[in-house]
């Protein structure tokens, strides 16, 4: 979770290493450029010390300055001759002071093509050697599907959120100022594909490796990524591999450049499956596409052939630089019906992250269950089954016969469920045949119905499989699903918790039992029986009723603080933080939300 402190950088030496053969060629030497605080320097900044007994760490004093850029020089200093530097940087005020340079790639062009790294930890003639302690390298997972899952998902994006502010936007900016709130609340959060694409979304994706989007630039991307890691978020990557957008002609691409770890590749005409809508404009492959639904073609872009040997090398490299390099924790796997999901198992394996889900657009539990097996168990998927059960026929349709047992969970997959009310696919949509969970497709009412959009999020956020919250939901009913997320989390509901359940005309409850306790739901008429004894009042209204009972993990849970505490100034890192400060505070055992 993230952790409040004052936005000032004690007064520190700073270290930078080279990791990079690139950086360190013809002489190159390290110059900072520091402003903020007194000792403000002027650009083209100030020439870094080679740390003794090295070859590629720098230091430099500083001093009370909490912003830096690191610049890559010549032996004279000389700056103007170089176009390699970091973004701007704020110095930790914890203990890391080592910036470490990770990117791979040489090219920059301009502003916002700025090279990355991370911070860690840096002991002069400490650790293994003079360097010190490098950054911790991303773990690697056996499975993709964490048993018991605690986790709570939002989906930060909704169609075109990089331009259209109905819903607050959700540009890599906004995002990352809203870091720390939704670190306090959130364990996953996915985010669009961000590469270059030939539409806005990122899902006509053109170069893979070009992190610039119309989300924003990768210098932001990854600031974000950082921010969402210092409060405990894994961050959850788009990854559209089923198709491409060709360069110019039919079938002509952009080469997709990883670095020298992970290899640069040339895409050729006969990577493309031999029943692409390309036939008669080159030579495609000699394999039709093995996709498992009947639109398993997409008409819009060339599909990839995932049984050539090139595009599964080609697809296993890029998984692994996004999870090694951009530094995301997982993937979710775009438009899985193009691909035998076989491959996701496959590209998984290679890439070992933390958490995998596919986006397998089918309505029939049975068949998402056959999928989860057909790719080996190794990834979840979207609840596409409970979507349509649950919210359109059930809650939406008022039959609340449909929220029993629907979905995977009646599957006893719950394990593997991703669960949804609304995606960027289905939300405020015209051109989606499906009606939305008390919401209209025209865009004319949306999210103007609390009482059908509250009652989802309750069941959502009861009920086991990992829930995914929809960011207009959270930007419009934030309080509220605030208090459905604590509830769930002071129970310890998980992936798969055990439900007992009844529905009858115009009603539904459930008990869900969790690790620190359980989860009372009422919804319908329900929603106006007494309170359960022992049982805390998470949120009530007219057709939604939702309690809690036991104390969670105070070591993973947020509270937000109680209205009536006095919330004075207080003391952390040996700085002074207003009371004000957005942010987590521990005390007493309890991490509290301050807002």
């Amino acid at each position: 979770m993230f952790l409040a402190v004052a936005s000032n950088a004690s007064a520190k030496t700073v270290y930078c290493k080279m990791a990079q053969d690139w950086w360190k060629a013809d002489g190159a030497a390290v110059a900072a450029h520091m402003w903020g605080g007194s000792s403000a320097t002027t650009w083209p900044g100030i020439r870094m010390t080679q740390v003794s007994g090295t070859t590629d760490v720098w230091s430099i004093d500083a001093g009370d300055n909490p912003n830096i850029i690191f610049v890559r020089v010549n032996g004279s200093g000389n700056v103007q001759d170089w176009g390699a530097q970091t973004a701007d940087l704020t110095i930790p005020t914890d203990d890391k002071n080592l910036y470490t340079i990770t990117s791979t790639s040489a090219k920059w062009s301009g502003e916002g093509n700025k090279v990355d790294g991370v911070w860690s930890v840096y002991g002069e003639g400490g650790g293994d050697t003079p360097g010190g302690d490098d950054p911790v390298v991303p773990t690697e997972y056996d499975k993709a599907v964490p048993s018991e899952c605690q986790d709570v998902m939002l989906q930060a994006f909704y169609w075109l959120s990089n331009e259209d502010n109905s819903y607050g936007g959700s540009q890599w900016s906004t995002l990352k100022s809203q870091a720390d709130e939704i670190s306090a609340y959130f364990d996953l959060v996915w985010l669009p594909p961000s590469c270059n694409s030939n539409d806005k979304m990122g899902y006509l994706p053109k170069e893979y490796h070009n992190q610039n989007s119309k989300m924003g630039m990768r210098a932001t991307l990854t600031q974000l990524i950082a921010a969402l890691h210092n409060g405990g978020t894994r961050v959850i990557a788009d990854v559209v591999i089923n198709h491409a957008a060709n360069k110019s002609s039919w079938v002509d691409f952009m080469d997709q450049d990883f670095g020298t770890t992970y290899g640069k590749f040339s895409p050729q005409s006969t990577w493309i499956t031999s029943n692409d809508e390309a036939q008669g404009h080159g030579q495609l492959g000699s394999n039709a596409d093995d996709g498992q639904e009947s639109n398993a073609n997409y008409g819009s872009a060339r599909d990839w052939d995932h049984k050539n040997s090139n595009v599964q090398t080609m697809f296993r490299a890029y998984l692994k630089w996004l999870k090694n390099v951009m530094l995301y924790d997982g993937f979710r796997f775009d438009y899985c019906g193009g691909y035998h999901v076989s491959h996701v198992n496959d590209y998984v394996s290679n890439a070992k992250p933390y958490f995998s889900v596919m986006e397998y657009w089918n309505g029939n539990a049975s068949t998402l269950k056959q999928r989860i097996d057909d790719a080996n168990k190794n990834t979840l998927t979207f609840d596409f089954a409970q979507f349509y059960t649950a919210f359109q026929q059930g809650i939406a349709g008022g039959n609340y016969s449909k929220l029993v047992k629907p979905g995977l969970r009646g599957q006893g997959y719950s394990k593997y469920a991703v669960t949804f009310i609304d995606n960027h696919d289905t939300f405020n949509r015209s051109d989606i045949g499906n009606s939305d969970c008390g919401n209209s497709k025209d865009g004319s009412s949306s999210l103007n119905n609390k009482s059908l959009i509250m009652q989802c999020n309750a069941y959502l956020l009861s009920m086991p499989g990992v829930p995914c919250v929809f960011w207009p939901h959270w930007y419009k009913y934030k309080s509220d699903i605030k208090q459905m997320i604590h509830a769930r989390k002071m129970a310890g509901i998980h992936s798969e918790s055990t439900v007992q359940e009844e529905s009858g005309s115009g009603y539904y409850r459930a008990t869900i039992q969790g690790k620190y306790g359980s989860v009372k739901l009422m919804l319908g008429s329900a929603a106006n029986d007494a309170q359960p004894q022992d049982y805390v009042l998470a949120i009530k209204g007219s057709t939604y009723a939702m309690y809690y009972k036991g104390n969670g993990n105070a070591i993973e849970n947020v509270e937000v603080a109680p209205l009536d505490v006095t919330k004075p100034m207080f003391t952390m890192m040996g700085q002074q933080v207003d009371a004000s400060y957005r942010g987590v505070v521990i005390q007493n055992g309890h991490k509290y939300i301050l807002q």
